[in-house]
């Protein structure tokens, strides 16, 4: 079988890119995992544009109906539409909506402190030579001019007067994932709290997303969760590397003011990034338990079982032992959600107790949900051994393997000095003695 032919055409790879934010390397890293003919590059972009520029620049010189050109945005989607990977270009976060009416689309945007950003862009625009602007976009030899005439200062000053300068620097990031596509004269018209929540709310939809100071780890991570080779070591592949010593020294210079929202913005970027992060390394450490250690837990000549917490923790989100044998119990917390593997025989119907010693607060339990291999499950409740017992039943056609995946959700966590019971400051929620696990044949 070939490459081609082993190929799974869905979802599109869209790689929103910011400029001056690392993506001419992450692109190079996205397009090896993808057959050339499947990518849609800059230089296909490019063509696009071009075609669409010379149809313009012909209706005007005819006085013709410009309404009725195909819309550039809508050009490229119809281009998009036939390829896997979308990388290289500058593409927003609109353009990638715009794919998802034809396509399902896993998204990924790499962010970057934004006075680097526009320090770096600065700097990019004083290395291209004025003579070398495109002709079909010749005002861009205006902005490359003024980099080399002015300071960073002097050229940062004159975004709020300047159009294209505005349009390069003016907190970018958040406009690049906007659902409104901006210039100087709308955003004075809107309020920039809403504007900036849109923001946020469309950084939620975007799959994967990371500063660039954790791109090599971000691409590593990437590959783990795609199923991908792991990347090599990293090399920046455009001149003016983002570890540039010049652009971190002129990032001083640019005014708060004109990337306020942007800073605001890295910041649930950095969050974004960390909680994603956990959760791929956990899937990964599970995967390999479950393929790998799982018989520590399964005895499979055994109907019955009692697992208890002296021995190991087949599980997450657990604090410390407390107690002596045979009364050892552990606290779920500091998170809401805890995990823990039971034994099992596969295609058996299996009984779970659990016995609960403490509660943090007395309504914790009313609000707690318990889920077996991902399914619901609404436990009965008993009273055994001075604990609360909550017994679940998994059926046959449920159990697949010979461990059975129980995740605890509780409605919140605290700790006893904040409800005014002792000094302890863990968040938790519920105490756990020991589970039993019955087989029925």
């Amino acid at each position: 079988m070939t490459e081609l032919q082993s190929y799974k055409p869905a979802p599109v790879h869209f790689f929103i890119h910011i400029p001056k934010c690392g993506g001419t390397t992450f692109s190079d890293y996205l397009s090896r995992h993808f057959p050339l003919e499947r990518i849609y590059t800059a230089t296909k972009s490019i063509r696009v544009w071009e075609n669409y520029r010379r149809e313009r620049a012909a209706a005007q010189a005819q006085s013709a109906d410009l309404s009725s050109l195909a819309p550039l945005e809508q050009r490229h989607v119809d281009e998009m539409k036939k390829h896997d990977l979308i990388v290289e270009n500058h593409f927003s976060w609109r353009d990638a909506e715009l794919l998802k009416r034809h396509r399902a689309v896993m998204t990924y945007a790499v962010f970057r402190d934004p006075r680097e950003q526009v320090a770096s862009h600065f700097l990019h625009l004083q290395r291209i030579p004025t003579q070398t602007a495109h002709e079909l976009a010749p005002e861009s030899r205006n902005q490359y001019q003024l980099a080399k005439e002015l300071s960073i200062t002097d050229w940062c000053a004159l975004a709020w007067d300047r159009s294209e300068i505005w349009a390069s620097v003016f907190n970018l990031q958040t406009r690049m994932i906007s659902s409104y596509p901006v210039n100087r004269h709308l955003y004075k018209q809107m309020d920039p709290e809403a504007f900036f929540e849109d923001a946020v709310n469309n950084l939620e939809s975007i799959d994967f997303v990371a500063d660039l100071r954790e791109l090599e780890e971000f691409t590593r991570l990437i590959s783990l969760n795609n199923g991908w080779l792991p990347p090599g070591e990293q090399v920046s592949l455009n001149e003016g590397s983002p570890d540039s010593s010049l652009a971190k020294t002129l990032a001083d210079q640019v005014p708060e003011e004109l990337v306020s929202l942007d800073l605001r913005l890295l910041d649930l970027v950095s969050l974004r990034y960390r909680a994603w992060k956990r959760k791929v390394l956990d899937d990964l450490s599970i995967t390999q338990w479950r393929r790998d250690c799982r018989s520590s837990i399964a005895f499979k000549s055994k109907r019955d079982w009692e697992v208890d917490f002296s021995g190991p923790v087949f599980g997450t989100n657990f604090h410390g032992r407390e107690g002596e044998p045979p009364e050892v119990h552990r606290w779920l917390g500091p998170s809401r959600q805890s995990l823990l593997f039971l034994p099992a025989h596969r295609g058996s119907t299996a009984i779970i107790s659990l016995y609960i010693v403490a509660m943090i607060t007395p309504e914790m339990l009313s609000g707690t949900r318990f889920q077996l291999d991902g399914v619901d499950v609404s436990p009965r409740f008993s009273n055994d051994e001075n604990c609360i017992v909550a017994t679940l039943t998994v059926n046959a056609e449920q159990v697949t393997d010979d461990a059975v995946a129980l995740v605890i959700t509780t409605p919140m966590t605290t700790s006893e000095r904040d409800t005014g019971i002792g000094t302890d400051t863990r968040q938790k929620s519920l105490a756990l003695r020991r589970v039993r696990v019955s087989i029925e044949v």
